[in-house]
Order: structure tokens, then C-alpha cells, then sequence
């Protein structure tokens, strides 16, 4: 598929950050440098490889548990392949882990409540999106440089070089990502079905303008389908903004409101959606969408549905969607509708990355861990080692999958362990098996993908909100105010938009956006 740059480049990254704010969700610049940072191929997941040694020798060690506190499901057979994992590390590193999985509906609750209370609790969960940097500010997990260097060398020898530059505060390391695409391109995305069908020529849709003809078509000839799905009040979508304009992160709950302007000087100018030229752009898409929804192109229930998308494609009622790209994203649609239908993008916006998406998945050490050493040490061979990292992911083999191949497997249909999405939460999924429908080129592609990628001007910083706290929630209670504007389904859209921003302007955006920038200049002039 050609990769190319369009018009709003740059501008879909917001529509994802608002999303995240306004739907509950999980989740940039040309003129940049290149990431050009390679890393070490990772091994086969052949299930039999040793993992970097730490050490330390297992009877050196006292016996430990380490708690796991993660994202998932609680399912089934957790206790079985707990106690697989146990029988391993016991051998390795003379270490048992407690397996604490936590619904996503729940876990910010009670993460929160965990480490509010001092709970002991070792290796937990975060993303920038599950307040990670407000988790640091207040002393909640361990700074992990030296941890790192003396029990996480696998970590370091395996897992791209930025990703460890994005989860820092104030120059220390508080996190360990993912090991997984560092990055994401942003596309619209297609069922293969319909475009073939109609001849649809997706390389020229570079804007929701563009959609408006074959909206006009489907509504006719394919009244089954809703065509622009919307949910819970829609996105802020600036899909014609400028190609260096970009959301300021990494705390989206907070910072979608400025964005930076990177000029070919290097220097970043923070603007706010007051700027003349941005509220132009708001009015132009919010006044589309209305457009749109009063053709139908639109659900009618967008300004308060809940519906997950992904419910609908299963349902084959969804066309096209904006959407994050990575090498394998179609296919991963593909197999998330239990294989009923084929997708296809074409890629509007190319890969940046931010510090946002660098620390959309990690690991953290709280700092009521009674043994960090020892929980580094299990973290280090989440990353290392494929057997381990496949046990916690798809289970126990012959009876929660079957090997078909030195690095492929099919998972067994309720088998009690392997259905949640665990690949990308925990360890290093480049070293998991591949399933069904993926590509086995997959994991290489994301290397490229990751090497190939762009880097942001403002990867590894972050915003200190103390001095405008009151300010930054005042905004946030206007944004969720004015949140179905940008559904279709609210009547004068530029008339609503003026009011929020006089609202905007009352409770202080001028004030942080000021503050922003000082801290960005700071932050340029310490590098």
C-alpha cells in the first residue's frame, strides 16, 4: 500500500487524544530527524531460548513473589498458568509471581486506590492515558535507571532506544514500555468488500470532504451501513490543519487543547484553539459534520451512543473509520471480525513519535515494592525470554493452543486462557507466537516500521500542571460541556464553538498555554 502525506497531516493525532478523553479510550512533522535508531533483531519465539543471564544464581536468592498487577480480563485458568510461570522463575531466579489482572472498566479505580494507600504491589500496569506522570509526580513508582542497569540489560539490548527516553520525568526513567510498534501512522480505513465493489479510489480520499460523493452513493445503494460512525459526541478532528501542527502531550486529558507550531527554525510556538486560524478550522469541520448528519451519513444516536465500534464491524455495518495504522493493522481488523471481512487503508498521516504513544503501554516498579531488584528481574525476562513471555500471553500449550509451527500457533476456542489482549500489554510482543491471518514477516515489519519512524520534537516532554491545576480542570469541564458539538448532531455548530471559547478564554487557557511554552523553552534550552 503507498504510504503518503496529505493535507491534514498532522492533524488526526488530536482526533485520537480527544477521543481518548471524551469516549473513556485506552490509544506527528516532516520537516523532523529521522528516528534512524536501529535495535537488535529480536530472537524467534521458538519457545526453548535461554534469556540473558542477570547475575544471579537461583539459590543465591532468597525466595520472593512478585505481584503483577496488569490490564485484563480476569479469565479462567489464570491459577494454571500462574502456576507454570511459578515452576519457571522458582528454577531461574527462585521467584513465584501473583498474577493480579484487573478489567479495563475498573483498573484506573482501583490502580489508583492501590497506590493511594500504600498497598505492596511490585510491577503495575501504566500508560500515559492511565495518568502515568501524575502517578510520578506524587512518588507512586521507583525511579528505574539503576534497577535498569544492573538487573534489565536484556531490556536494553532488545528494545528500541526511544522507548526509553519518553517515560522520564525530570531526566529519570519511571517505566519500561512494551516492546511492540513504537509508533502509529493514522489511515482510513475501508472493508475491502464495499471499495472493490464500487470501484472506490481510496488513494484520492485525503479528506472527510472527499468521503461526500460516495457517502451520497452507499447511502442509496447500501442503506445497511452507517457510514461515518460517531460516538459519544465525536472528535475534534482539525482534519485540515497545517502539517506542522501538532497536539501537545502527553497528558491528553489536559494538553489537546494547545498544539505546537514546528517551524523550519526548530523553535515550537504553542498555540491554543483560540488562535484565529484554528477556531477557523473547527467551525469548517464541526459545520461538515452537521452537514453530514443531516444527510444520514451520520448515526442519528452519535451525540450519545456508546456502542464500541469494534461491535458494529463484527455486525458488517461499518464502511470506512479513521483509525491507527501499523504494519498488519488491516489483518488485525480482519481477524477481530472472527475473519468475516477484509480490510484495506490508505495512510493519511505517516508515523511520529510522540511521547504520547511511546508510553501508551508499560511496566512500572511501585514504590511499596518490598523487592525492586527482584521485580526488574521478572520484568527482564518478559522481554527476553519467549517461553515465558508466551505462557503469560496465550497459555499453556495442548491446552490452550496448538503449535502449528516453530513460531505459530492456533489458540484453542474456549479453552479458559488467551482471549484478552495481553500481547500488548505485557513484555515484549515481538517474541510472541503469531496466530492465524498474521503475516510472518510481521514482527520484522514493525521493526522497520519503528526504525523508519519519525521523531517528534517534544518526545520526552512533559508537562508539570502544579502552578495551573484549577485552571487545566475548570477547561476540562468545558471540553466535556461542548463534547456533541462535533457529533453532527447539534444545530449551529460555529455559534456553540464561539461560546466554549469565550468559556475557554474566562477559565484560563491563555494562562497555561503561556505556562506550556515556558516550560517547552526550558525544556529545549536544558538539552
Amino acid at each position: 500500500m503507498r504510504r503518503t502525506k496529505w493535507g491534514w497531516q498532522g492533524t488526526m493525532v488530536l482526533t485520537l487524544l480527544l477521543a481518548l478523553l471524551l469516549q473513556g479510550c485506552s490509544g506527528g512533522p516532516a520537516n523532523n530527524e529521522p528516528v534512524n535508531a536501529g535495535t537488535n533483531n529480536p530472537p524467534a519465539a521458538s519457545g526453548t531460548e535461554e534469556p540473558p543471564a542477570t547475575g544471579a544464581e537461583a539459590e543465591e536468592l532468597e525466595p520472593y513473589e512478585v505481584s503483577i498487577v496488569y490490564f485484563g480480563t480476569p479469565q479462567r485458568d489464570d491459577a494454571l498458568v500462574e502456576e507454570k510461570i511459578n515452576e519457571y522463575l522458582k528454577e531461574k531466579i527462585n521467584t513465584t509471581v501473583d498474577l493480579r489482572p484487573i478489567a479495563s472498566s475498573e483498573y484506573k479505580q482501583k490502580t489508583e486506590l492501590m497506590l493511594n494507600t500504600g498497598e505492596a504491589v511490585d510491577l503495575m500496569f501504566t500508560a500515559s492515558w492511565l495518568g502515568f506522570t501524575s502517578n510520578v509526580t506524587k512518588g507512586a513508582f521507583l525511579e528505574l535507571d539503576e534497577l535498569l542497569d544492573q538487573h534489565g540489560q536484556g531490556i536494553k539490548e532488545t528494545i528500541h532506544p526511544l522507548y526509553l527516553e519518553a517515560p522520564r520525568y525530570k531526566g529519570k526513567l519511571y517505566a519500561v514500555p512494551t516492546n511492540k510498534e513504537i509508533t502509529q501512522g493514522l489511515s482510513l480505513t475501508y472493508r475491502k468488500d464495499i471499495v472493490d465493489k464500487y470501484s472506490i479510489p481510496i488513494e484520492d480520499i485525503n479528506t472527510m470532504d472527499d468521503l461526500e460523493p460516495w457517502f451520497e452513493l452507499l447511502k442509496e445503494k447500501e442503506p445497511q451501513l452507517i457510514l461515518n460512525y460517531v460516538a459519544g459526541g465525536g472528535d475534534n478532528l482539525m482534519y485540515e490543519t497545517k502539517s506542522n501542527y501538532r497536539p501537545i502531550g502527553p497528558t491528553p486529558e489536559k494538553m489537546t487543547l494547545f498544539l505546537y507550531d514546528y517551524t523550519s527554525t526548530g523553535d515550537v510556538e504553542v498555540k491554543s484553539v483560540l488562535d484565529p486560524e484554528i477556531v477557523d478550522i473547527n467551525k469548517k469541520e464541526y459545520e461538515l459534520y452537521r452537514k453530514y448528519y443531516e444527510k444520514g451519513y451520520i448515526n442519528s444516536d452519535a451525540a450519545t451512543t456508546t456502542t464500541n465500534v469494534s461491535d458494529l464491524r463484527k455486525q458488517g455495518k461499518i464502511w470506512m473509520q479513521r483509525a491507527v495504522w501499523k504494519p498488519g493493522a488491516d489483518i488485525e481488523l480482519k481477524i477481530a471480525t472472527d475473519n468475516q471481512y477484509d480490510f484495506v487503508s490508505h495512510v493519511v498521516e505517516e508515523p511520529i513519535v510522540t511521547t504520547d504513544l511511546a508510553t501508551g503501554s508499560m511496566m512500572s516498579i511501585a514504590r511499596t515494592s518490598k523487592n525492586p531488584e527482584r521485580a526488574m528481574m521478572v520484568l527482564n525476562y518478559l522481554h527476553t525470554d519467549p517461553y515465558l513471555i508466551n505462557l503469560i500471553v496465550n497459555g499453556i500449550e495442548d491446552q490452550h493452543y496448538k503449535k502449528v509451527g516453530d513460531n505459530r500457533i492456533e489458540p484453542i476456542a474456549d479453552s479458559g486462557y488467551g482471549s484478552t489482549a495481553l500481547f500488548w500489554v505485557i513484555g515484549n510482543q515481538l517474541l510472541n507466537y503469531l496466530k492465524p491471518g498474521q503475516p510472518d514477516d510481521l514482527y520484522t515489519g514493525w521493526q522497520e516500521f519503528n526504525d523508519n519512524a519519525t521523531r517528534s520534537p517534544l518526545l520526552g516532554f512533559v508537562f508539570d500542571d502544579a502552578s495551573v491545576k484549577n485552571e487545566l480542570s475548570q477547561l476540562v469541564a468545558i471540553i466535556n460541556e461542548y463534547k456533541t458539538i462535533s457529533s453532527g448532531a447539534i444545530p449551529n455548530p460555529s455559534q456553540l464553538i464561539d461560546e466554549r471559547n469565550t468559556k475557554f478564554k474566562a477559565a484560563g487557557i491563555e494562562k497555561v498555554q503561556a505556562e506550556v511554552q515556558k516550560q517547552i523553552d526550558a525544556w529545549f534550552a536544558e538539552k
